[in-house]
């Protein structure tokens, strides 16, 4: 390895174990773990046998002699790094096998383990399945490989928001949202000349470079062909509320009823500092106390300031509970304990399959955002026929079934724009046994009414009743009005050391 990577492996390295001896996240057994998204299903109802069924995929990445049939096409095993998104249930490795050919062996973390992962043990996996924001820290450390567009069959189809930061670039209605959104964590400057670097990167960046000019909203030169993986999956995070308590629309619902004391002692915020800063910094914006130059890479100052007013929120006894896995977001809100939080839109989903009148905010100020990014290990590159695969297994995530499948989790696809014309011209595909129609691609991405009980979170019909709408709305009001995204602050460390004030206050 190069001296100069070297140094910004040690650097990363030295700045990953800091966060995790701050945030108490240091490697544990898998099974003591908080739960993932794609845990959520097994709480949520899946049959007994389909988690034996997963806990079989997941585990230490298996050994890489390549298995090839006579025609040189790869049949063994790709070892899947993931986050679990794009692993709702353990039907989605069988799909990949029956679709591709080989098997894939999952294993299934945090985004903290993740990216260390990433950054010291790049050769126990071959695809990196994390959220955009790790390839800041990810890809600075060399064990991933540049992707190459060309090779993306679906590319000319991904939504313009990938790699221009609006679903309809130059639209003054649509919000780029600060932080790590997409376009400015997606392309490499291999290939490129005077592009800049990323604003949002950390010092270790030197290869994530932004494209578009957020200024004018036009291009600097031609797109660039190499990017750090692809986009797949992302959606619009924001706060879940009882609307037996709070009896008003998503629409009328924003971050900062977090603060609002009227539900003094029944907020619960989600513990993730990379996160809950957002979220409470969202909330200090919507009552127009608070405007950071960037949401998602807040200034010591800005961090400082956000810290202070929650530590007076706090000492007031405006927090309930600070939850770090799913099942304690859900539990929360299903005992009454809670009435307004931080939480995923599935948990939501959840609640409501199960009779409780819970609604999804749809902040005036706009959504927090999250996006996948699926690369492959740099070490794949001397095995052509394992190299090969990876680009089948990225290619395959567009071919209609899977964005089908996780419609049904409340996530978008991101060549969404072509699913409802796959769900009609496949009639008879399914996941769970229930087959996938049009009237479920109306209800998830055009705001339709459901005129009947359809399929959801828990994969049975009537998840969702009938004349339910999705809260928030159509793909489009949902997806153009961003306030943040899930981000790598720059001030990482002091960001963790000052929740930790906020905890320990």
């Amino acid at each position: 390895m190069p001296e100069e990577y070297e140094a910004d492996t040690g650097e990363l390295l030295a700045e990953m174990r800091e966060h995790q001896r701050l945030t108490g996240t240091e490697p544990v057994d898998e099974a003591s773990r908080g739960m993932t998204r794609r845990d959520l299903l097994v709480k949520g109802g899946v049959a007994a046998a389909a988690v034996g069924g997963l806990g079989a995929l997941a585990g230490p990445a298996a050994a890489r002699t390549a298995q090839v049939d006579k025609a040189g096409k790869f049949t063994g095993t790709l070892n899947v790094i993931t986050l679990g998104v794009e692993f709702p249930t353990p039907e989605v490795a069988k799909r990949i096998k029956k679709d591709l050919g080989f098997s894939v062996n999952l294993t299934v973390t945090d985004p903290v383990t993740e990216a260390q992962k990433a950054i010291t043990a790049p050769g126990t996996f071959d695809i990196f399945g994390g959220y955009n924001y790790q390839y800041m820290q990810a890809y600075s450390a060399h064990g991933l490989m540049p992707i190459d567009t060309t090779k993306i069959k679906a590319w000319p189809q991904l939504y313009k928001l990938f790699a221009w930061g609006k679903v309809h670039p130059g639209s003054a209605a649509e919000t780029y949202g600060d932080g790590d959104a997409p376009f400015l964590a997606l392309f490499l400057k291999q290939g490129t000349s005077g592009l800049p670097l990323s604003k949002e990167g950390p010092k270790s960046n030197k290869d994530i470079v932004q494209w578009i000019n957020e200024s004018t909203g036009k291009p600097r030169g031609s797109e660039p062909r190499y990017i750090v993986g692809t986009p797949a999956h992302f959606n619009a995070d924001s706060i879940g509320y009882n609307a037996d308590v709070i009896q008003k629309q998503p629409n009328q619902v924003g971050w900062e009823y977090l603060l609002n004391k009227k539900y003094k002692g029944r907020v619960a915020l989600l513990k993730d500092p990379g996160i809950v800063m957002q979220d409470i910094g969202n909330a200090l914006k919507a009552l127009g106390i608070f405007k950071p130059k960037d949401m998602g890479n807040m200034t010591t100052a800005e961090i400082d300031r956000v810290v202070k007013i929650a530590i007076q929120y706090k000492k007031a006894g405006q927090f309930r509970a600070y939850w770090d896995n799913f099942q304690a977001s859900v539990n929360l809100m299903a005992s009454k304990e809670v009435v307004v939080e931080s939480m995923w839109s599935p948990a939501v989903a959840l609640l409501v399959a199960q009779g409780i009148n819970v609604k999804y905010a749809a902040p005036p100020t706009g959504f927090r955002g999250w996006c996948s990014a699926n690369g492959i290990a740099a070490h794949v590159a001397s095995d052509p026929a394992k190299l090969a695969a990876c680009y089948d297994y990225l290619n395959w995530m567009y071919n209609g079934w899977l964005g089908a499948t996780i419609m049904r989790q409340g996530y978008y696809i991101g060549n969404g724009s072509t699913l409802r014309s796959w769900i009609a011209s496949n009639p008879h595909d399914s996941a769970g046994g229930i087959a996938f129609k049009v009237d479920e691609y109306d209800f998830w991405y055009n705001g339709a009414t459901a005129k009947r009980p359809l399929p959801g979170i828990q994969g049975k019909i009537g998840d969702i009743k009938k004349g339910s709408v999705r809260d928030g709305g159509s793909f489009s009001k949902r997806i153009g009005h961003y306030s943040s995204w899930n981000s790598y602050f720059t001030n990482s460390t002091f960001q963790i050391k000052r929740w930790n004030d906020f905890l320990s206050a």
